[in-house]
């Protein structure tokens, strides 16, 4: 199979698309075709920073496609069935191997580049509003840097809840974005320079 792999940590440059061994489905296990992964700002931490446990590294947590093999204790899941994949590496090849209890089942409609990005964004806005945050109806929710993809999950999540939603983005046209989303009011933010932090 295809893959992008690393060597060693460092910059983009440090990225490698070549031939990898096909991964093995074990026991509790699914093997997947992969059709569309997740880009996250984890992945990009991970390259440059977390030392690979073994070389070539297959980097990247979050994949979608379609289940071509089920491992013996495997359930709730059937070959045929589509899923998306969260788990530490390994998402950034053509094949992917993972335990069942990391997937979950995309609905119909749904396209797989589309459910590739729902565990993270959506499941780090879900725990910071309503496990974190407690956020109920007839709350307001202020969402900072509300154009990123945890952001605009926040952004939908809150709405959906029955919040006021008050968000924060780098400029005018982002917000304007983000009202489709169920933005209620917004505000733009300016990051300071280096000398202006230090004259102020």
């Amino acid at each position: 199979m295809k893959a992008a792999v690393i060597y060693e940590n460092g910059d983009p440059a440090v990225l490698r698309y070549e031939d990898a061994r096909d991964p093995e489905c074990r026991d509790g296990w699914l093997l997947i075709d992969v059709e569309a992964i997740s880009i996250e700002g984890g992945d990009l931490l991970a390259r440059a920073g977390s030392t690979p446990r073994s070389v070539p590294h297959i980097v990247g947590y979050l994949a979608a496609g379609t289940v071509i093999e089920v491992g013996d204790g495997v359930e709730d899941r059937a070959v045929g069935d589509r899923v998306v994949t969260l788990n530490p590496t390994g998402s950034h090849a053509s094949k992917r191997a993972v335990p069942a209890t990391s997937t979950w089942p995309i609905p119909d409609g749904l396209d797989a580049a589309t459910a590739a990005c729902v565990p993270v964004a959506f499941g780090t806005a879900q725990e910071c509003l309503f496990t974190a945050g407690n956020l109920k109806a007839g709350q307001t929710a202020l969402i900072h840097a509300g154009a990123g993809g945890v952001g605009m999950a926040a952004i939908q999540l809150a709405k959906h809840a029955g919040a006021t939603v008050i968000s924060t983005a780098s400029s005018q046209n982002k917000l304007e974005r983000l009202t489709e989303l169920g933005l209620d009011m917004g505000s733009t933010t300016r990051a300071r320079t280096s000398s202006h932090a230090c004259a102020s």
